[in-house]
């Protein structure tokens, strides 16, 4: 069964002022806790180039008040960050090595790739990809609405199954702004090859000749699919070859 990869049960909420993780952002990640019978948050991490570092929250703190007023929606923060830009103040209150602590901290830009916060490509922007589409390079889309990105190869089972529904998709979908794109690092003569003689998928191919793709993301397993927003930001990782109607139901959020 496919599954999409939870984060290993840690929720990690960026703080940024659109769904689609724009900048500005605090820089944590944390887990739902509670303090004095009401919402905390218990800090895992903390962005090294974020206002929070700066101000002197480390992992192990609990985030337990937002302007002068005790925690206890997510909707308080949301509110906050709402039409914010960086360099904004926020009052913050911690529980802080056993005491509270009254901090202000400076909203700085979200980073592209926090990956070293998180543990997971989730969250980061996908790099820019370089002139090695090897088929339909000229199909690409100046502005997508959503992105899917198929890690894919030759040899691979599943692989040859995923094709096909995504070429169902782009066909679908790929008038109403869906974007889709074939990643492999395999020899340009065995691509080519395969394209020519087994399945020519409609939607852009790029050749990953470096692997930069591949070690950045920690792509480990074929075909492994992330599912961009509009502004390139992976929302979704999962492993193994994905149902028409799985797509579908994932895009709806996009779309």
């Amino acid at each position: 069964m496919n599954r999409l990869i939870l984060l290993r049960g840690i929720v990690f909420f960026l703080l940024a002022s659109t769904v689609s993780f724009a900048a500005p952002w605090l820089g944590l990640s944390y887990k739902k806790a509670q303090y004095e019978n009401h919402l905390a948050l218990d800090i895992v991490g903390v962005h090294p180039e974020s206002g929070c570092f700066s101000a002197g929250i480390v992992s192990g703190d609990k985030l337990i008040g937002v302007e002068g007023k005790v925690l206890t929606d997510m909707s308080q923060l949301q509110v906050i960050m709402a039409g914010a830009k960086a360099g904004k103040k926020v009052k913050v209150e911690v529980f802080h090595e056993g005491k509270k602590k009254s901090l202000t901290v400076a909203l700085t830009e979200r980073p592209d790739d926090i990956s070293s916060l998180t543990g997971s490509a989730i969250g980061s922007k996908i790099a820019n990809f370089g002139e090695n589409f090897y088929k339909n390079g000229e199909k690409r889309k100046a502005k997508p609405k959503a992105t899917l990105l198929d890690f894919w190869a030759t040899w691979c089972g599943p692989c040859r199954k995923t094709l096909p529904v995504l070429a169902n998709i782009y066909k679908k979908y790929g008038d109403k702004g869906v974007e889709i794109i074939g990643i492999s690092n395999e020899g340009l003569d065995e691509l080519n090859a395969f394209y020519n003689q087994v399945h020519a998928s409609p939607y852009p191919l790029y050749r990953d000749a470096t692997q930069d793709l591949w070690h950045r993301y920690g792509i480990r397993a074929v075909p492994t699919l992330m599912l961009l927003d509009k502004d390139g930001y992976i929302k979704r990782v999962w492993s193994g070859a994905p149902t028409e109607y799985m797509i579908e139901q994932l895009l709806k959020d996009l779309l």
